[in-house]
């Protein structure tokens, strides 16, 4: 996720487990965020090693930190529809402070350019696009809440998806216009599923 930009006034606190991780340009930095080899995190770009673990120890993809009994997916409404993610899961607190500064999120960005990112990770190997998993052009998100997952292979491909246990899922949000109060009306709605 790109959390390059300055957070929203509105924003919600960092969640204490994100206050931990390492920070870049005052914000937290993914944990499964790719460290160049300049020493600077590329939020665009998912560490391939931090995913295995994240996905194989149960882990936040965001703190790190393990997940518990809940946790919860971010997609477009194809990926809602399908219940197909490459993200992995994350808490629901740090999900929506993420879901609040992300760029891509909050639409003040469209999708990265590919081989302008490819290029500067080179020394770190290839980087690829899911495109199983590529939001549309539509801004409408869905959070999903689990209570654990499965990892399958999208045929003919090296690439993973996660096939969470679906508990419940929010309606489309319009992430980019929420405000605190309707963030805080949806983690409320998430945890009495």
């Amino acid at each position: 996720m790109a959390l390059l930009l300055p957070k929203r006034k509105d924003t919600m606190k960092i969640p204490k487990r994100l206050k931990q991780r390492p920070k870049f340009k005052g914000l937290p930095i993914p944990y499964i965020a790719l460290i160049g080899s300049d020493g600077k995190p590329d939020f665009r770009v998912t560490d391939k090693e931090k995913w295995a673990s994240v996905v194989r120890y149960g882990l936040c993809q965001l703190c790190g930190q393990g997940l518990g009994k809940f946790m919860f997916f971010v997609g477009g409404p194809q990926a809602a529809k399908s219940n197909t993610y490459y993200e992995p899961a994350a808490h629901l607190d740090c999900l929506i402070y993420a879901m609040q500064v992300c760029p891509f999120i909050a639409g003040k960005i469209e999708h990265a350019d590919v081989e302008k990112v490819a290029a500067r990770h080179e020394p770190h190997g290839e980087v690829t696009v899911v495109r199983e998993v590529l939001p549309d052009s539509c801004p409408m998100w869905v959070i999903v809440k689990a209570d654990g997952y499965k990892v399958g292979r999208v045929q003919g491909s090296d690439t993973h998806l996660i096939l969470p246990n679906r508990i419940g899922a929010t309606p489309e949000l319009f992430a980019e216009k929420m405000t605190v109060e309707e963030w805080n009306s949806v983690a409320y709605a998430l945890m009495k599923l």
